[in-house]
C-alpha cells in the first residue's frame, strides 16, 4: 500500500513533525494519545506508548523507530496485537516543499492473516484521509508560520 502527499512546508519541519508520535493525535484521526516513553532525541530504538480508537475500543500498544535518516527516510513498527505492521516513509524536497510516500506492511499472524485482503482495503482509505488531515494540519498552520512543533488542530 502506497501513499502520497505534498505538504507545503520546508523538508526538516515536516520530517520533525511527522516522526515525532508525540504529535500523533493532531493529525491521525485514530490516535488519542501518543507520548514517547524512551529518554533522549528520536532515534533507532525510540519508542512510543500509542492508544488508538478502534470499534470503539481504546487499544494500548507501542511503536518502535525502526530506521532514522533526517529529512529522507523513517520506518517504524507498531507492536499492536493483534495488527502490528511496518510503515515506512520517504521525504524528498520538492518546489512547494516536501513530498512524503508512505507504505505500510501488515505482519499479522492467525486468522487474522486471512483477513489481510479486507483490511489492506479500508487501512487505504484511512491513509489517504490521514495523508490529507496531515496535509491540512501543516499547511493551515503555514498561513501563521508557526514552527511545526507547535502545530495544534
Amino acid at each position: 500500500m502506497d501513499n502520497i502527499v505534498i505538504i507545503n512546508r520546508p523538508i526538516q519541519e515536516v520530517f520533525a513533525f511527522v516522526t515525532d508520535h508525540a504529535n500523533d493525535k493532531q493529525w491521525k484521526p485514530f490516535v488519542v494519545e501518543s507520548r514517547q516513553v524512551s529518554a533522549g532525541p528520536i532515534n533507532v530504538g525510540t519508542m512510543f506508548e500509542v492508544t488508538v480508537v478502534s470499534w470503539n475500543r481504546h487499544i494500548p500498544g507501542h511503536v518502535e523507530v525502526l530506521e532514522y535518516e533526517p529529512y529522507r527516510w523513517y520506518a517504524y513498527k507498531s507492536h499492536s496485537q493483534p495488527l502490528p505492521f511496518i510503515a515506512s516513509l520517504s521525504f524528498t524536497p520538492t518546489p512547494s516543499g516536501t513530498a512524503i510516500r508512505g507504505d505500510v506492511k501488515f505482519q499479522a499472524r492467525g486468522a487474522w492473516r486471512w483477513l489481510t485482503p479486507l483490511l489492506l482495503i479500508i487501512i487505504r482509505s484511512q491513509s489517504k484521509q490521514t495523508f490529507a488531515r496531515l496535509k491540512k494540519v501543516m499547511d493551515g498552520a503555514d498561513s501563521q508560520r508557526a514552527p511545526a512543533s507547535q502545530i495544534k488542530v
